[in-house]
């Protein structure tokens, strides 16, 4: 009989003390654990090391260059002695393969005891780690953009709010059912369903991780997204705020930030990191947030002469283009300006909720992405390639996301068909 299949890793302990009567965590000198999967079980233990939270790598595995651990050894011995520990384990489990033997975590530990100096090994419960520190740990560690790291965590408040019992075992097929009508008193169909993939994504990795073995999608099915036509301004409308004369400092300035994003066709959080040094030979470049670990992609965009008027008005010391402010701030004041300036027309759009249609004054559904439209949807008014726009909007090649951008009208038919007439 062969030996299942191991895992070894090691991780600093996440400790906390009462400190002036509030929880404080504790990142200097914690035990670093011993962290075994087999079998579908886990044991930890202390591997008889101690480390600065910051000073851990947990990508290698060890501890950084040229750190000194706090019983004075440096990164090099330090990460040998880690080493020896994982032969140890090794060894260990060669050793039940050769005798055919599948252990039980009480034997493993025994071994273990036996194998390394007693007073290096303490045996860990399994049960400390619940499902809710698996997902922070998870957060924490994966290798997904801030932005989307912000709203891991507000799936995983979410859940606590649903259910603060939860753990892997019982949250099945029944507990998604019933976690989804809950979502949708509060929130649209999309966004349910976008909370739903952002957990579905948790499970995947803590599989990859050997932390649970459970996967509740595989009898449970995520619906599809659906949107409406995308509702946007129009290159005059564009024009209009752009060539206005605005009294208001604020209002000024949020109009300076959606008609630059407008000719850059960026996401919000991709604009705010743009600086001077974006700009080459006339161009903004950038790497785009949601592509950056997954297929990284080089956004270009030529900067249009209104472009760089706005870039103009502004000289910061830490070399922004822009003094940005708050995404929801941003949003709030983007609202007044549409309704200072008068661009209410009515527009009709998707309930999210009810999936009916409704009609809404355009002011009152403004917001930052509205300008990453403007650009995708008035350049593909305009004839130009989706190719050509998704090379300068940051789309990766085939992006079911990049049709969401814009619509086809009347006169883009009408267009269409006199080159057959």
């Amino acid at each position: 009989m062969t030996i299942m299949n191991y895992s070894v890793r090691f991780q600093p302990e996440k400790r906390s003390a009462i400190i002036n009567g509030i929880s404080t965590l504790i990142d200097n000198n914690v035990p670093l654990r011993l962290s075994i999967v087999f079998n579908n079980q886990r044991i930890y233990c202390y591997s008889g090391k101690r480390c600065d939270i910051t000073q851990w790598d947990n990508l290698k595995q060890g501890l950084k260059k040229g750190q000194i651990a706090p019983n004075g050894q440096n990164h090099n011995d330090f990460n040998d002695d880690l080493l020896h520990t994982k032969w140890v384990v090794k060894e260990l489990f060669k050793s039940y393969e050769f005798t055919k033997i599948i252990p039980t975590p009480t034997q493993v530990r025994e071994d273990l005891k036996r194998n390394i100096k007693k007073d290096e090994i303490e045996i860990i419960p399994p049960q400390e780690i619940s499902f809710f520190q698996y997902f922070k740990k998870y957060i924490e560690d994966a290798p997904v953009s801030p932005g989307r790291k912000r709203s891991l965590n507000t799936v995983y408040k979410k859940v606590i709010k649903f259910n603060s019992d939860t753990t892997f075992e019982n949250l099945d097929a029944q507990y998604l059912s019933d976690f989804r009508k809950d979502l949708l008193k509060s929130i649209g169909r999309n966004t349910v369903c976008c909370e739903l993939k952002r957990l579905r994504a948790f499970f995947g990795y803590a599989n990859k991780m050997g932390w649970t073995t459970y996967y509740p999608f595989k009898t449970f099915t995520i619906d599809s997204e659906s949107y409406g036509d995308p509702i946007f301004i129009t290159l005059e409308e564009r024009d209009q705020l752009y060539d206005a004369k605005i009294k208001d400092p604020k209002l000024s300035h949020v109009r300076d930030i959606f008609i630059l994003q407008c000719f850059i066709g960026c996401r919000v959080g991709d604009l705010t990191t743009l600086k001077h040094s974006n700009i080459i030979d006339g161009c903004i470049e950038y790497i785009a947030g949601k592509t950056k670990d997954n297929k990284p992609r080089i956004a270009r965009v030529p900067l249009t002469k209104k472009a760089l008027a706005i870039i103009a008005k502004y000289h910061l010391p830490n070399g922004d283009l822009l003094p940005y402010i708050p995404g929801q701030k941003y949003n709030e004041n983007l609202k007044e300006l549409f309704k200072d300036q008068q661009i209410c027309r009515m527009v009709t759009k998707l309930d999210p909720r009810t999936r009916n249609s409704i009609q809404i004054p355009i002011c009152d559904i403004a917001s930052s992405h509205m300008a990453r439209r403007v650009f995708i949807g008035g350049l593909h008014h305009k004839g130009a390639k989706n190719e050509i726009i998704a090379s300068m909007s940051g789309h990766v090649e085939n992006s079911k996301a990049f049709a969401r951008y814009y619509n086809i009208g009347k006169s883009d038919q009408q267009s269409a068909i006199s080159l057959i007439e």
